[in-house]
């Protein structure tokens, strides 16, 4: 492990990947993989980590953006899956508070709800004990009145009031790639775009992975003492590798985003649609609703918001609010697949356990798969702990204890909320940001904020908003390109930043000007410019594909 930190470039970390021998080779870099990896070199390993795509671009950021225990899961008795999760969120909440922060929920209900109102309470109740000292206050029943003060959109008819209570919320995939950063800062070797192909085996142990760098298109080896899978809905591919048999049953979210006009909510509201929990959040001038639950058994790379699954959700808001929403209302989307256990006897995709499991072997290599974001610290914790014990011989040092409790994130500052409210004046007065520029800024790196403005005290011109309408700053795009290991547009509009699912809809003017400061970071030429934001535009249309077939229809009825 390295005394001073050391900056995430991509290609020094292509070059040691080629020429070290490590004590670990993770293989995914979702949020699994980037805990394990910041674990381990805290413990004082030296690590390996490659991703096929960017980080966090599969289930880490797709997901409902929820730090929370699960409350649902109550109802299917996994008291130590909420248990774990209400721990983890405690612990979350103070080790990157500028980016998971508690959020109010509000559950109403309404008369021939499936569960009656006295069990709901019951079950709030327990999720006010198993989070114990790290709770964020009791809930409340809230009459009819109450709620409809709360949320004035929700549907009047047969409502007999509800609950409010705080759970937490974070951005998945800037939550990733914060874990991710600090492990490397710590010394780990961790690279996105290069995909493990197979594996190389001495003695009839895997000591190596044989690598595709898919930037530059070569192939090299990465040699390691231990290897480790955290591939997510990708697990049973990497199973098959080594003869291993498929373990997961895969199912497919989506969420759809609206305006915020449109479904106007300051809380976020839970509510059921045939016997199925969804959820409408709050995120700035939006709202985004879901999540549905199918069952998937195609490329994870595929799963897409299809026409039924758009109309699904439309469906269930239509009937829980006062609106009528159609699928023109629809201003983004997001789809992803978690990487379920298989279980025997669990006929619907909600009823299978978030829970997770760890698979040993081939020799040298370990599997971990399931879980759910929250959890993930936990999971690499239990994970290592166990490589260890049963691996301890094959490091080159002797591993030290898990430190990853304790550890605070970069940029986490202690007392957020005073940090936050100071620097955003400071920013204000200081910089000439607008209010909401300045909140967003510090919200989204803490105390780095300070580096991303390192950018535009060399060019004030990157002091600009990437576009009308956002709070995003074109100094936060250099910033990607140069500390964050981001090399493509579709790298900065959907992970490093919101823009792609939150950003004005239709204007394409945002990643025209992403690409003109990515092109000046990465020395990106015209045509590579003009072929990174049609690789875009094809996103957005996969995104957007499932208003195809109304499009379509209205054309041969025109």
């Amino acid at each position: 492990m390295t005394a001073s930190p050391q900056r995430a470039d991509r290609g020094s970390i292509i070059d040691r990947l080629r020429g070290e021998t490590f004590d670990l080779a993770i293989i995914g870099g979702g949020i699994t993989g980037a805990w394990i990896a910041r674990d381990a070199v805290l413990r004082g390993l030296s690590v390996a980590l490659v991703e096929k795509g960017d980080f966090a671009s599969g289930t880490s950021s797709r997901s409902a953006r929820f730090v929370h225990g699960g409350l649902r899961y109550l109802r299917h008795r996994h008291v130590g899956l909420v248990r774990e999760g209400l721990r983890e969120r405690g612990l979350l909440l103070r080790l990157a508070p500028h980016l998971v922060r508690p959020f109010p929920f509000v559950l109403p209900v309404y008369e021939g709800d499936r569960t009656p109102r006295f069990l709901l309470r019951i079950g709030l109740t327990g999720y006010d004990l198993l989070a114990g000292t790290m709770g964020l206050g009791r809930h409340r029943s809230l009459s009819k009145q109450q709620l409809m003060k709360e949320v004035p959109a929700l549907a009047s008819t047969d409502l007999r009031g509800g609950f409010s209570f705080f759970d937490a919320i974070t951005n998945d995939s800037r939550l990733t790639l914060s874990v991710m950063l600090s492990a490397i800062e710590r010394g780990a070797a961790a690279a996105n775009y290069v995909e493990a192909v197979s594996w190389e085996k001495t003695g009839g142990r895997v000591t190596a992975v044989n690598c595709r760098d898919s930037l530059a298109g070569d192939e090299f080896t990465v040699r390691a003492r231990v290897v480790i899978g955290a591939a997510g809905p990708w697990t049973d591919d990497l199973r098959a590798l080594g003869g291993g048999s498929a373990v997961l049953r895969p199912t497919k979210g989506i969420h759809i985003v609206v305006p915020r006009d449109r479904l106007h909510t300051d809380s976020i509201v839970t509510f059921f649609w045939e016997d199925r929990p969804l959820y409408a959040v709050p995120a700035g001038n939006y709202t985004y609703v879901g999540a549905t639950d199918t069952d998937w058994s195609g490329d994870p790379d595929g799963a897409t918001a299809a026409a039924d699954d758009v109309s699904y959700t439309i469906d269930a808001v239509n009937a829980n609010f006062e609106t009528k929403l159609t699928a023109a209302d629809v201003t983004a989307t997001w789809a992803g697949v978690r990487p379920l256990i298989a279980e025997e006897g669990a006929p619907s995709p909600s009823d299978v356990a978030r829970d997770y499991e760890i698979f040993d072997g081939p020799a040298g290599v370990y599997t971990i798969c399931g879980g759910k974001l929250t959890s993930a610290r936990s999971m690499a914790e239990d994970m290592l702990d166990r490589v260890i014990e049963k691996e301890v011989e094959a490091f080159a040092t002797k591993p030290g204890r898990c430190r990853t409790r304790r550890a605070p994130l970069p940029g986490a500052v202690a007392d957020f909320a005073r940090y936050r409210e100071q620097a955003a004046s400071d920013l204000v007065q200081g910089w000439d940001l607008t209010a909401t520029s300045a909140k967003h800024l510090v919200d989204t790196f803490g105390a780095r904020h300070t580096r991303v403005l390192g950018h535009a005290a060399r060019d004030a011109g990157l002091l600009a908003h990437v576009v009308g309408g956002s709070d995003e700053l074109l100094a936060q795009v250099a910033y990607a390109a140069s500390d964050e290991m981001a090399v493509t547009l579709e790298d900065v509009m959907r992970r490093r930043s919101d823009l792609m699912l939150f950003g004005p809809p239709g204007d394409v003017s945002a990643a025209a000007s992403v690409a003109t400061v990515l092109a000046s970071s990465l020395g990106w030429d015209d045509t590579e410019k003009k072929r990174q934001i049609a690789a875009h535009d094809d996103a957005v249309s996969r995104m957007m594909s499932f208003a195809r077939p109304v499009r379509e229809t209205a054309l041969r009825d025109s």
